[in-house]
């Protein structure tokens, strides 16, 4: 299910769409009947079904079906989208051509919403687009073009803009696709570089925590150690204003805690006894016999 801003996000994103031929409904209905009936057993009878109704003329218009109305909102099925359009490409042509377009455009169309930053429903959408980017071309060995989507440029526009709450988690999402990919997992010069900016970018002190996880996962299914890769040194002459910068956690929120005494440190062995003494109190005795390992 979707909240009230999912829906929102993706009516703006079906009026910003490009005008094409749409089809009459009945042949709208046949299609979103398809899509609500695949499964990886019946893509043979479903893609039948799927060419008896559609034809070129259409194409513009199923290309964003599939990518605004199904892959934007449907991540759990983003693998068997992609092998159905994989089978009606060889039927229609430039079908995938046409899916990564519009996918670029639509990621393109979120990216520059100002609402990216305040709306978790505008970001889950970008993620789910950007999942769905990676399946089609790194997964699949493709690349992706700088001059379609340039990586670098995108997260230092973000840094420098307040929009790393969004872009990272995007980044995260098309780089995973890597994991599956020959010509893209680590060690891939241009992987690397996009890994190497996030390594810049983990260890900033009071960079959101949410932020420095989407980096730590993102090594995590790449099987990469974020200390073993070699930081770049795309930041050091950006500027930033942490002020009100939601990539950033505040300062002052941490102010009024700093009238609290520090607390004593207590040797590791003590620390134990004591919660082993605090467990045995409140009467869970049994957990206090696990205090003398350690």
């Amino acid at each position: 299910g979707f909240g009230g801003g999912a829906v929102n996000s993706v009516e703006m994103l079906m009026q910003r769409a490009k005008q094409v031929p749409e089809p009459d409904v009945e042949v709208q209905d046949k299609v979103h009947f398809v899509f609500n009936n695949l499964s990886s057993t019946n893509l043979d009878q479903k893609e039948k079904d799927l060419l008896t109704v559609l034809n070129d003329t259409y194409m513009p218009w199923f290309c964003q079906y599939v990518v605004i109305k199904r892959a934007a909102q449907e991540a759990n099925y983003h693998q068997l989208y992609v092998q159905f359009v994989d089978r009606l490409d060889k039927k229609l042509s430039q079908l995938l051509k046409g899916v990564i377009g519009v996918t670029i455009d639509n990621i393109k169309i979120l990216l520059a919403d100002d609402k990216i930053t305040s709306s978790s429903s505008v970001r889950s959408l970008l993620k789910n687009l950007g999942s769905w980017l990676g399946c089609l071309t790194l997964m699949k060995n493709k690349p992706i073009l700088q001059k379609d989507l340039d990586f670098k440029q995108l997260i230092v526009d973000a840094y420098e803009r307040g929009r790393l709450i969004a872009v990272i988690p995007f980044v995260a999402k098309v780089i995973e696709s890597c994991a599956g990919s020959r010509v893209f997992r680590p060690p891939n010069p241009w992987t690397m570089l996009v890994l190497s900016l996030l390594a810049e970018l983990h260890p900033l002190s009071d960079l959101k925590l949410s932020i420095k996880f989407e980096i730590e996962v993102l090594c995590k299914n790449l099987n990469r150690d974020i200390k073993d890769i070699k930081p770049a040194s795309a930041f050091k002459n950006c500027t930033v204003n942490k002020d009100g910068n939601p990539d950033w956690t505040s300062r002052d929120s941490g102010a009024n805690l700093s009238s609290f005494k520090p607390l004593p440190t207590v040797p590791d062995a003590r620390l134990l006894a004591a919660a082993a003494g605090m467990a045995g109190m409140g009467g869970y005795g049994g957990l206090g016999g696990g205090g003398g390992g350690g």
